[in-house]
């Protein structure tokens, strides 16, 4: 689900709110430098990324999940047909409410078409966001946004002028996983982190503040799609983690 520009929200404000605690990692040569260097290519988990999620419109996947109070949830996902893919709609993914977002095939590769305003400022900042492409191989790594972003941040060091806020966006597959489901066989699953990391860097002399970051976590079963989510993200106060869960119940309308 498309939840960007509402991510890095969290992320600008806990960046504030944990000024002066914890630390960021700056590795890597480019933009903004928060994107980590991908280790070496491993195995090759799947050779067409497309058989890891089916795109089939009238079918619907099931999910109950645990929020970050520790109670329970449940997200119903359909897929209703567009041109081209579909339109998936969740009717409350980790248990934000009900959202859509346009899902297509292209080339062995898993698009979301649509341009996304990423810092929230009325101008489309990526597009064609890369779910999963083929080969799926371990470590490899796709990035979606890496920028210093102007006035994302109210001034804070007593100069007069807004700060900025360096954003990077980007995914890394790690590696095959077993995901257990209650009621259901267990099922073999490629695992991809889908990683979302700001920092605040101070107008008056440079000073980069710790950086904060939110990662999503999708198991992709072949054939089947996606048979668990998981979102570990910053609480407002950039002081402690907020962590759902929502794994497969129950699908139908699929092939086989």
């Amino acid at each position: 689900m498309r939840q960007m520009t509402w991510m890095v929200a969290v992320l600008a404000a806990a960046a504030l709110a944990a000024c002066g605690g914890g630390g960021g990692d700056d590795s890597g040569d480019d933009g903004t430098g928060l994107v980590p260097t991908p280790p070496a290519l491993g195995a090759t988990l799947a050779a067409d990324a497309t058989t890891l999620r089916p795109l089939v419109p009238g079918a619907v996947w099931q999910y109950s999940g645990t929020n970050a109070s520790g109670g329970s949830y449940e997200n119903t996902v359909s897929h209703a047909s567009a041109t081209p893919g579909v339109t998936e709609t969740g009717t409350n993914t980790f248990d934000t409410g009900a959202g859509s977002v346009h899902v297509v095939a292209v080339n062995g590769s898993i698009l979301q078409p649509d341009p996304e305003d990423v810092d929230g400022d009325g101008v489309a900042d990526v597009s064609n966001l890369v779910e999963l492409r083929s080969p799926v191989r371990v470590n490899d790594q796709i990035v979606a946004f890496d920028e210093r972003i102007p006035n994302l941040v109210p001034d804070v060091d007593g100069d007069g002028r807004a700060e900025f806020f360096d954003l990077a966006i980007y995914s890394r597959v790690i590696g095959a996983e077993d995901v257990a489901l209650e009621g259901l066989p267990t099922q073999s699953a490629v695992r991809v982190d889908h990683i979302v990391i700001g920092r605040v860097v101070l107008s008056k002399d440079g000073t980069k503040l710790p950086s904060v970051s939110s990662t999503q976590s999708i198991w992709y079963a072949p054939d089947l799609g996606i048979v668990r989510r998981r979102l570990d993200a910053p609480s407002d106060d950039g002081l402690s983690r907020e962590v759902t869960d929502e794994r497969l119940t129950g699908w139908s309308g699929l092939p086989g």
